[in-house]
């Protein structure tokens, strides 16, 4: 716990604090500008935060570079500090006069704050733990409607996550995670292979035709290897069974290739067709009297400009054909070297040697191919099962601080108000929440309603401690604040408060909050020993 404070520029040099509430009380007329927030944000500093220094440069505007000496005791051992704005970065362990030892890193220095408070948890620092709940004027983080929001457009996700790891459950979560994570990085790593060319692509249809084409090369692969000395001594068996499956494949294309060069032929023929000429329209006054050749020269035009545009699309068209024919004769010459090859080796027993190299490479490559297209799509489908078991995972942890949450709000408020008052309640989801006081529309209420979700997360999880600024009492209704006054004593955990006017409070507030004071401001009697309002 914080034992004590030290500051040669405050009213009182030293100030002591005590396990429980701390109060730090104002005047009965809630005189502004007096030092509550600001000693507030300056045991956030001594706490590791850094805000004092961005937040709060009036003080030292005026005051110049500040010292503070303060001191711990965790477990009857007491360890004392210091820390100056001039060097925030950077914290002095000093012995229990405040002399200094030695310098430490702010970090090492939360993390020794961390270890002395034990909360056992690798998943979160100490500042990420504490900071939200030091909700003190200037830090706005005092939202009544996110109070998970540790400063202006901090994304809900991350504030749900901070919570996970504050409930200490985000182990489960992190090796899921981690999981996920491999899982896509072993996706992404193949994508960018195929995308390369190093890895083939290929379909669900040609991954069938591989299997099939698999099935066809095994056979013939094994046929040799189970005939080879037949072979050897009839090299003719084997490279005429290749010719003639050849010639048949060959054939299949020139067939296709004479219906292809067919179209051609007919667009041809479409294209030499003749436009009707004005000097066969005169041989019309032979046969009819008067003929109105200008309507018929019109009709005519027309059909010429429909003939000019078919035109075009024809010869378009017949392009496209020669380019398909000129693919035919390509495959074409590729079957014919091919058999021409065959032929020529048909009487040297190399061929059996090449024909087996040949189905062999073309084996591995089908292999390859279907190989890479079940690990993408095992890949795939493992990324979406870890997926569904890391959203579901997430959901049931939710699930479970959501439900311990609002158990212990259900408490809290019934011990602060009257039963028609609205149960505040949080919904947790994975990349979003919401505060739900819907129906207390009332500020004091919505303020009353973030101290209890704050003392709900004091019970609940590891936090040490809380600091609330006078900000958060002062629409808060009299009957209500002896109420919370009351929750805070209740609790061994430091809480730390500013409240201004005591006196309008019941006696066992007034009582309370006296006993509990460590500081007592008014406008006669500010924090520091300089007034430069």
């Amino acid at each position: 716990m914080l034992k004590e404070i030290n500051c040669s520029k405050f009213i009182e040099p030293k100030i002591k604090f005590k396990k429980g509430l701390n109060a730090v009380l104002g005047d009965n007329i809630s005189t502004n500008s007096i030092g509550k927030s600001t000693f507030l944000m300056i045991l956030d500093f001594v706490f590791g935060g850094k805000t004092f220094i961005t937040k709060d440069s009036e003080s030292v505007k005026h005051m110049g570079e500040l010292t503070f000496n303060f001191a711990f005791k965790f477990e009857n051992k007491t360890s004392y500090f210091s820390r100056d704005t001039s060097d925030p970065d950077t914290v002095t362990v000093c012995d229990k006069n405040y002399n200094g030892l030695n310098e430490i890193s702010i970090k090492d220095f939360t993390i020794l704050l961390k270890k002395g408070y034990n909360i056992q948890n690798k998943y979160i620092s100490f500042r990420d733990a504490v900071s939200l709940y030091s909700r003190v004027w200037g830090k706005e983080n005092y939202s009544v409607d996110k109070p998970l929001l540790s400063f202006p457009r901090e994304p809900d996700s991350d504030s749900i996550s901070r919570l996970i790891k504050l409930f200490g459950l985000f182990g489960e979560i992190d090796e899921t995670y981690k999981k996920l994570k491999d899982k896509k990085e072993s996706r992404k790593f193949l994508n960018g292979a195929i995308r390369k060319k190093y890895i083939p692509q290929i379909t669900k249809t040609t991954y069938k035709q591989n299997k099939e084409e698999l099935l066809v090369l095994d056979k013939e692969i094994n046929n040799i290897k189970e005939n080879i000395l037949k072979f050897t001594l009839n090299i003719e068996q084997l490279t005429n069974k290749e010719v003639i499956e050849l010639k048949t494949e060959k054939n299949k294309l020139l067939k296709q290739q004479s219906a292809l060069l067919n179209k051609i032929s007919r667009i041809d023929q479409n294209l030499n067709k003749k436009n009707i000429k004005s000097k066969h329209l005169q041989r019309l006054s032979a046969f009819f009297e008067n003929p109105n050749e200008e309507k018929i020269m019109e009709i005519e035009s027309f059909h010429n400009k429909l003939s000019s545009i078919l035109s075009r699309e024809l010869k378009a068209t017949k392009q496209l054909l020669i380019e398909e024919n000129e693919l035919f004769l390509e495959e074409i010459e590729k079957i014919d070297l091919k058999i021409s090859s065959i032929l020529k080796n048909v009487s040297s027993p190399k061929y059996i040697v090449d024909k087996i190299h040949e189905l062999t490479i073309r084996s591995n490559q089908l292999k390859n191919e279907n190989k890479f297209f079940e690990e993408k799509n095992e890949i795939k489908e493992k990324v979406k099962e870890t997926e569904i078991e890391f959203d579901s995972l997430v959901e049931n942890i939710l699930t479970e601080i959501e439900t311990k949450i609002n158990t212990e709000l259900i408490s809290i408020n019934e011990r602060i108000h009257s039963k028609e008052k609205k149960i505040p309640r949080i919904h947790l989801r994975q990349k979003s929440y919401t505060y739900d006081h819907s129906s207390n529309t009332g500020t004091g209420k919505s303020y009353a309603d973030l101290i209890e979700f704050d003392l709900a997360i004091l019970e609940l999880t590891p936090l040490p401690f809380i600091i609330h600024d006078s900000i958060l009492f002062k629409n808060i209704e009299d009957v209500a604040i002896d109420k919370i006054i009351e929750q805070y004593s209740n609790f061994d955990d430091q809480i730390f408060i500013s409240i201004d006017g005591i006196d309008k409070f019941n006696n066992k507030s007034i009582e309370i909050l006296s006993n509990s004071k460590i500081l007592e401001l008014s406008k006669d009697r500010k924090l520091f020993d300089k007034d430069w309002s």
